[in-house]
């Protein structure tokens, strides 16, 4: 058996792109005892074990990270899985990860050893000690079903996680469960050889946009000069976005049109989560797909199920739920095994336990990436590790936490409740930066460099232009990439956009007036 003399500086455990991004910037920061624990044999968590036809779902060049460029001509490409995995798997190549990972590694247990220490225990019996751990695996690896699947004794049902493609599905009369992404592209496939297919929503099915419009990603689009907007005008936003494309007279556009009317909330678009897909749409128009409400009884343990709105479906065969995952580690110690991440500082920090145990992965944006906000989190994480950043107090973390929850709660309502991860991507990457000290310096730039403030403002706002300034700053470096980067056209988006800059400025100027 092994056991470290002296404690490691930091353990991260997973070697997903969390768990990548966390052990480079350790590295950066100069942390020498280091090591990354991977379960499986080769990096990239749990897109490694997704479904044959993943893409994922936004741009390559929103995707990767703010310091090593992606592939020329990939401005408007989406990665497959495989292609994801190629990039993290150069990425950590180049920046010399690969060393630090020991792979086929599994973590069993967890434990404080005298408030000085975390003792890790691998199930091969090896012991470690670190300082401090940094928690990367992830928040999909335990499914989450609603309360009714349980009465499904009679017909089969699965979900999304360990879905590979429609084959069992062919000829059969399905149901798929949730809405997101997932659900979106695993209706797409189903519905096109299914006898008959249906998607249950509680709600939405999410804010549905495609991934492109034309030649060109539509994240290109999630910018400042849109984004930076006050959550207020997210009505105005929203309705105008609908009549656009009701207007197209399209098939497609009028199933995406349907969705995303299904939104109550009056922020609309920015009370939820975006569905960076047309694949649901275009199951709904082409493929006979039918949007049904939330299950409510099952009877026939399951042949027969009836939605809130009364409608029944009969003689199904089975069922895909789609319905996210439970928030789970089961190597820590009790108290953190089931964390609530809105009861994290910046759901990053739990206040008991300081910057001894951290996690990376578990914020999600309702637009924009995750990777730019796991990178946002490792650079945190390691400025702290390396003594170059403090944690405010116990007191005050809580204080922080509340009052994020409360905004939270404010901007996305009954989707701040159900999905706990949920941010808005431009506030919370804003923030961090705040605490890093590295927030794009857009008052400077517009003077000394305004084609540079421009890709600021009306390029895709990934995590480059947080390169500029503060630690960890590489200034020639991100003026190469965001030189590189692409400019949205000047497309719907950006006209609304502009014209509710306008309204801005005209209700500001107004204020002005009633005060004198």
């Amino acid at each position: 058996m092994y056991s470290s003399e002296k404690p490691l500086d930091c353990v991260v455990i997973g070697a997903g792109p969390g768990g990548l991004v966390a052990t480079k910037e350790l590295i950066e920061n100069g942390i020498k005892k280091l090591l990354c624990l991977e379960m499986e044999d080769q990096i990239g968590g749990v897109f490694a074990k997704t479904y044959e036809n993943l893409t994922l779902t936004s741009s390559a060049t929103f995707s990767m990270f703010s310091d090593f460029l992606n592939k020329p001509g990939e401005d408007n490409y989406f990665w497959t899985k495989e292609e994801a995995i190629d990039y993290w798997g150069r990425y950590a190549q180049h920046f010399g990860v690969t060393e630090h990972i020991r792979f086929n590694t599994e973590v069993t247990s967890v434990e404080r050893v005298q408030n000085q220490h975390w003792q890790i225990t691998l199930s091969c019996g090896q012991i470690f000690k670190s300082v401090r751990i940094i928690i990367a695996t992830g928040n999909n690896r335990f499914e989450s079903y609603p309360e009714w699947a349980k009465q499904l004794s009679a017909i089969d049902y699965s979900h999304s996680k360990n879905y590979r493609n429609a084959d069992p599905f062919k000829g059969k009369r399905v149901v798929v469960v949730g809405g997101g992404e997932s659900a979106s592209d695993i209706a797409l496939e189903i519905s096109k050889v299914a006898h008959a297919s249906w998607i249950s929503l509680r709600e939405s099915a999410g804010w549905v946009v495609p991934r492109k419009r034309g030649d060109y990603a539509t994240d290109t689009s999630t910018h400042r000069g849109l984004w930076g907007l006050p959550r207020r005008y997210g009505a105005q936003f929203t309705k105008r976005s609908i009549e656009l494309d009701r207007a197209k007279k399209d098939p497609v556009h009028d199933a995406i049109a349907m969705l995303n009317s299904r939104i109550r909330d009056p922020r609309g678009i920015w009370s939820t989560y975006g569905t960076k897909t047309v694949a649901l749409a275009e199951a709904i128009a082409h493929h006979n797909c039918k949007v049904v409400e939330e299950v409510v009884r099952v009877e026939d343990g399951g042949k027969c199920l009836v939605t809130g709105d009364g409608l029944v479906l009969h003689n199904i065969d089975a069922v895909v739920f789609s319905t996210g995952y439970i928030n789970h580690t089961s190597f820590l110690p009790e108290a953190y095994q089931a964390v609530d991440p809105r009861r994290l500082y910046k759901h990053i920090f739990h206040p008991d336990t300081g910057d001894s145990l951290m996690w990376i992965g578990v914020a999600r944006p309702g637009f924009g990436s995750q990777f730019p906000i796991m990178e946002m989190q490792a650079r945190l994480c390691a400025l702290i590790c390396a003594g170059k950043h403090q944690l405010p107090s116990a007191m005050a973390m809580n204080r922080s936490i509340q009052t994020d929850y409360q905004k939270n709660m404010e901007q996305f309502g009954r989707n701040a409740k159900r999905i706990r991860s949920l941010v808005d991507y431009f506030h919370y990457m804003d923030e961090i930066a705040e605490l890093i000290g590295c927030k794009p310096p857009l008052k400077n730039y517009i003077y000394r460099h305004p084609t540079l403030w421009l890709k600021m403002m009306y390029g895709p706002a990934q995590a480059t232009q947080y390169r500029l300034v503060g630690p960890g700053r590489k200034r020639e470096l991100a003026h190469y990439i965001l030189k590189n980067l692409p400019l949205s056209r000047f497309n719907n988006v950006v006209k609304i956009g502009l014209r509710l800059r306008l309204m801005q400025l005209f209700e500001g100027a107004m204020e002005i007036f009633r005060r004198d």
